[in-house]
């Protein structure tokens, strides 16, 4: 079985957050990682115990052939120029919605619960950035064979205006721009 290729520790870490554990639903795990490899190829293997009910979970992703690093301001990274293998044009949608909505909340004068609310924007912002990956040069859409799973097919489905480059290029920016406006002091 070929492993799915992770691009950056922050792409692993919320696939694993979105794949709680199936005994007790719970994501809360300190999970300890380390390279492997899967038929020759380097791979990174997460292992931790659920908080919730004490069964041991793991997960082992292959690595890509050449390594993207964050730059210095990225507060969320996800990976390079190419789109993800992970999740699909529609999950990313959906995860960019759950950033949106977690970020959106007033500034509280706590300086970490507002960081933690920027960083939720910056995750919506980066995932925007992650569809448009999926577009291919010189086209004005993310095609159909972008969604290949059932709440991204459902998502696109629902609004398929919401994949055109326009409509993407627009919302991140506006994102972008409130959280700058919004989080300019941290």
């Amino acid at each position: 079985m070929v492993l799915p290729v992770v691009r950056t520790r922050d792409e692993a870490h919320l696939y694993m957050d979105l794949h709680p554990c199936e005994r007790c639903q719970s994501v809360d795990i300190a999970w300890e990682s380390g390279l492997t490899d899967d038929e020759g190829a380097p791979a990174r293997r997460y292992r931790g115990v659920c908080e919730g009910c004490q069964t041991p979970r793991e997960f082992v992703f292959r690595l890509p052939e050449r390594p993207s690093v964050p730059g210095a301001d990225d507060l969320v990274f996800f990976g390079g120029p190419e789109h993800s293998q992970l999740f699909d044009a529609g999950e990313w949608r959906l995860i960019a919605d759950v950033g949106i909505q977690d970020g959106s909340a007033p500034g509280s004068g706590d300086p970490a619960l507002d960081a933690d609310r920027k960083r939720s924007f910056a995750l919506a912002v980066a995932a925007f950035d992650e569809i448009l990956k999926f577009i291919p040069e010189g086209g004005d859409a993310v095609p159909e064979s972008s969604f290949w799973t059932a709440h991204g097919r459902a998502t696109y489905e629902q609004n398929p205006a919401h994949f055109r480059r326009e409509h993407l290029e627009r919302r991140r920016r506006n994102f972008a721009d409130e959280m700058e406006d919004r989080f300019r002091d941290l």
